[in-house]
């Protein structure tokens, strides 16, 4: 597989001057050498044609950015790689439904002195870094997250805005994640 070089004055040719023509034929030269690559990855040709396309497209609409680039080559090369790794990852991203979720919660064995004593242990951590939260940001978070009140009922309540609220929830969480973070 070898791509056709692209020589600077093509470069500005291309990004440039915006030559339809030596942009042709430089596509038509250098398409199926970035397909084959592309579905040595996929495995499908059909994914390996839209990649080395995209890649294409991109690489004119770069414009004159296109000229900065040393070796347009190894870019493309690694673009059309780059797309490929996140065409994998998001191919091998699995869904479950609520009831294989359910399935799982009722495998896992809750019951064990070991686990209780953990449970017990990260709830009273989370107690004890709720209690050294300030006192208002404490109440709102109480209204919150505890008694599951809306942040408009508990700005009626605390006498505050919303926005004041929701500051309030965002300090708090911030705070909780700081200290549970550094206490594991």
């Amino acid at each position: 597989m070898t791509i056709k070089p692209l020589s600077d004055y093509d470069k500005k040719a291309i990004g440039i001057n915006r030559d339809e023509s030596v942009f042709k034929t430089f596509f038509i030269s250098n398409f199926q050498p970035l397909r084959i690559y592309a579905y040595s990855f996929l495995k499908d040709s059909h994914l390996a044609e839209d990649v080395a396309s995209e890649i294409m497209w991109k690489m004119w609409h770069l414009g004159p950015d296109l000229v900065h680039i040393s070796s347009v080559e190894h870019y493309m090369l690694r673009s059309v790689k780059n797309k490929c790794l996140n065409i994998g990852r998001v191919r091998s991203l699995t869904f479950s439904t609520p009831e294989e979720l359910e399935d799982q919660d009722t495998r896992l064995d809750n019951s064990s002195p070991e686990h209780i004593f953990i449970q017990s242990e990260s709830l009273s951590r989370i107690h004890h870094a709720i209690e050294q939260l300030p006192e208002k940001t404490k109440q709102a978070f109480q209204y919150v997250k505890e008694e599951k009140r809306s942040y408009k009922e508990t700005a009626e309540k605390m006498d505050i805005s919303v926005k004041t609220v929701d500051r309030h929830i965002q300090i708090a969480i911030k705070k909780l994640w700081e200290t549970l973070k550094y206490k594991k």
